[in-house]
């Protein structure tokens, strides 16, 4: 009579048939769902806000070494090139940059690899910082012709050849232009100053403020929007930037529905 009953329940149309089915509906339901979300991949607000954190990150980790008035090889400044610390000048090449079996340093085209700088940081020379206040004064000008105030967004970028360009749309980026006043407020002892370095001075709190409203941004960004986090904790640790296609798995939670037992 109880095997009866049991084989009742469980054949197609009892009541343990449909249950099952329910169950099994939901929890299919519920692991697709998930599925779904375990993937996030990255929109181009990601991309744009990722780039930004990186820029203010790169500069709150120089900005400690630059105020003590020292350069580390290979130190870019957009528009102006890089840095050699052997010999205290920047040059549109990175030091040990090869091109056709030759190698670049110190400003010359050597027949073998120049060998890593040690100390690999120095003081720049009077010219370097002549070059730098000069840029500055270039950039003043630059934003009077355009009439726009000067730390907007930048476009710099360095080619795969390792030569850097500067692209002025609305001026150098905000914190281009601060690490700049930090090399010379560092070493005014090193040059005569004029018109940039003045420039420099009367902005560098404005550009300071602009920094940090930035910050700001990405910090509210990433705080409303797990995906973005996660997918700048997996950068940092591969070594590789956020860029279109980039994707991370795991971590943020699930949208998903299921049935439950309370449900109507």
């Amino acid at each position: 009579m109880k095997s009866s009953s049991r084989s009742s329940l469980l054949r197609k149309g009892g009541i343990l048939h449909w249950s099952t089915l329910c169950l099994l509906t939901g929890s299919s339901f519920t692991l697709t769902s998930c599925d779904s979300e375990q993937t996030y991949t990255a929109t181009s607000e990601d991309i744009k806000m990722a780039a930004l954190e990186q820029q203010l990150d790169e500069v709150e980790k120089r900005k400690t070494q630059l105020l003590s008035g020292e350069i580390e090889n290979n130190f870019e400044v957009p528009g102006l090139g890089f840095y050699h610390c052997e010999a205290k000048d920047f040059f549109p090449y990175r030091h040990g940059f090869a091109q056709d079996g030759k190698w670049f340093a110190n400003g010359e085209w050597l027949a073998e690899p120049p060998s890593i700088p040690s100390p690999s940081t120095s003081r720049p020379s009077a010219v370097a910082l002549q070059k730098v206040q000069q840029l500055l004064e270039r950039e003043q000008e630059l934003a009077k012709q355009m009439g726009t105030p000067s730390g907007g967004s930048s476009g710099d970028t360095t080619s795969s050849s390792g030569t850097v360009h500067h692209h002025h749309h609305s001026g150098m980026g905000v914190g281009s232009m601060m690490m700049m006043y930090w090399m010379l407020s560092a070493n005014r002892g090193g040059f005569t100053p004029g018109a940039g370095f003045q420039y420099a001075q009367n902005q560098q709190q404005g550009w300071q403020q602009t920094m940090s409203r930035d910050r700001q941004s990405v910090s509210s960004y990433a705080a409303s929007n797990p995906g973005y986090s996660r997918l700048v904790q997996q950068s940092r640790s591969s070594g590789t930037p956020v860029s279109a296609g980039s994707s991370v798995r795991g971590g943020f939670g699930s949208k998903s529905s299921s049935f439950s037992s309370s449900g109507s």
